[in-house]
């Protein structure tokens, strides 16, 4: 195969965010990738979680091209790691690349089931359907411990509370 390829990522660089001031450019490097099924294929770089202290967990968003209006988002970034993702620039927020970091530094918001629960018994909750991750997938491989996405829908489900649910997982 002559593309680039880093075995086990969607992404194979990490570039500049868009918010950032200074980049830095090694000119135009000769880099070699080796073929996609090479035994010398570099290693999958290992995936980093960082704790998010968010203090709120519903974010709103009023754009005529979003189908919902509110969303919880229990992880940022996503070891999915698929190329297209719509949502990779928003680790550019963070000062990260939309690149390998969107893939390899994820942040978990382990809180996300007690601030949901806070909010939903709030006297200002009006219900509304919330989207289960409109930014990164619910159902990321660290979901199968950390259980958050698994909590957040116990919470809706307690306070019977519309949800949908994006997710290419199946």
């Amino acid at each position: 195969m002559d593309k680039n390829f880093l075995k086990g990522r969607g992404s194979v660089s990490n570039p500049t965010g868009r918010f950032e001031r200074l980049a830095y450019d090694d000119g135009d490097a000769d880099v070699v990738q080796p073929d996609e099924f090479a035994e010398d294929a570099p290693a999958r770089p290992p995936t980093e979680f960082y704790r998010d202290s968010s203090s709120s967990i519903v974010a709103r968003n009023q754009s005529p091209d979003v189908g919902f209006d509110a969303s919880i988002n229990p992880y940022r970034g996503c070891e999915h790691a698929c190329i297209y993702c719509y949502a990779r620039p928003t680790h550019e927020f963070l000062g990260l690349s939309a690149g390998l970091d969107f893939e390899t530094k994820i942040f978990v918001k382990e809180k996300a089931p007690e601030l949901l629960r806070a909010k939903l018994s709030s006297r200002s909750w009006k219900p509304t359907p919330l989207a289960l991750s409109g930014v990164t997938d619910p159902y990321q491989p660290i979901e199968r411990r950390l259980r958050l996405t698994r909590r957040v829908l116990e919470v809706l489900a307690e306070f019977k509370n519309p949800v949908i649910v994006v997710t290419k997982n199946h």
